[in-house]
């Protein structure tokens, strides 16, 4: 039969239909309900001795496992009680790793704890899980570094576990995100709109947003320290993102017809961010003036300007400083921009860590 479906209640040997499985087919269909993982969800912080399947070193050559629940090739494992494994002795010269696995067995049939051997070497690597559908497949509890010379072995922990599922609103989605577990992924699906469709993660505090989906925000970017009627003449285009929790990706264009100026009162001209960016440590951007127009010559700049945006320590702020290399002399280092040339374009961009991610 080139077809087969299971399972059903009755077998129908024209269609392929069965009403029974085997060991292998229940493995075959039961292990695409979800990846190898312990049975606990993590919601927050917990002590690896409150967690399932707890480990410690006994003595030299024995370790034990506390009870545990899993789901390990698609079967199901429960160990009900402490349960002490046998570590082979490294008498050589060099380390090894050994690995402590659920092991699902088909020969047996069975699925048991276990420990599978690694090899001596000087940096020695853990043997890797064997995952084989019919057979052998297993899940790693615990790594277990055995020094040299029968030193006193050392575990770490390598075991899976369940997260919370992710869920969607199609609006409202910082105030319900808030009423989830901890740990949980939410999604904005709607937010008034396609183009703001975000993705948020309930940390310990409060819903954070990790990223933006769908198209790139825009925003109007203000020019700092010019007269409002000079920011009127320019056209200004911004766009931004969030791509990771209080990380950002911008980028401004600002073209003018005439000169943009910083006031008397100032010492630079700047620009806005799309949002406050923390200045715990300072942070810089990459950019350059596009200075190719007509009035080049008397702008006393040259046709292609490199420019530095600063964000100093202090406060956090929406303020980017502009900075470029003295026109005069390169030995003065850099001064804040005094002006954008007409027939110019600015062109700045870069990502930063914001002071905190939105609610």
């Amino acid at each position: 039969m080139a077809e087969i479906s299971y399972p059903f209640n009755a077998a129908n040997a024209s269609t392929g239909a069965t009403n029974l499985v085997s060991e292998t087919q229940w493995q075959s269909m039961a292990r695409m309900w979800g990846g190898d993982r312990i049975d606990r969800t993590l919601t927050g912080q917990a002590s690896s001795a409150a967690l399932p399947f707890a480990g410690r070193v006994v003595n030299v050559a024995t370790v034990q496992i506390s009870p545990g629940k899993a789901w390990v090739g698609g079967f199901f494992y429960e160990l009900t009680s402490a349960l002490s494994l046998t570590v082979a002795a490294n008498t050589a010269n060099t380390p090894r790793k050994d690995l402590v696995v659920i092991r699902a067995d088909m020969s047996k049939p069975a699925v048991n704890l276990a420990i599978r051997k690694g090899v001596n070497a000087a940096t020695p690597l853990p043997p890797v899980p064997v995952r084989q559908t019919g057979g052998i497949w297993e899940m790693p509890l615990y790594e277990i570094s055995l020094p040299a010379n029968g030193g006193l072995p050392v575990l770490s922990s390598r075991g899976p576990y369940n997260m919370t599922e992710p869920v969607a609103y199609p609006w409202n989605t910082v105030p319900s995100a808030a009423l989830l577990p901890k740990n949980t992924f939410a999604y904005d699906l709607d937010s008034n709109g396609p183009e703001e469709i975000s993705e948020y993660f309930t940390y310990s505090d409060k819903p954070r947003i990790t990223r933006h989906l769908g198209p790139t925000r825009t925003y109007s970017p203000g020019i700092v320290n010019v007269p409002t009627l000079q920011q009127g003449r320019a056209n200004r285009k911004g766009r931004y993102r969030w791509i990771a929790p209080t990380t950002i990706w911008f980028s401004v264009r600002i073209s003018t017809p005439a000169d943009i100026k910083h006031v008397d009162a100032s010492w630079y001209v700047g620009i806005s961010l799309p949002v406050k960016a923390s200045a715990e440590t300072g942070q810089t951007f990459h950019g350059m003036i596009q200075n190719t127009g007509p009035l080049q010559p008397a702008s006393g700049l040259p046709n292609y300007v490199q420019i530095t945006g600063w964000v100093p320590v202090g406060r956090a702020t929406t303020t980017c400083i502009l900075l470029y290399p003295n026109p005069n002399r390169l030995s003065s280092g850099l001064d804040g921009l005094s002006k954008i040339p007409s027939s110019s374009s600015l062109v700045i961009s870069g990502v930063y860590e914001a002071a905190d991610s939105p609610q």
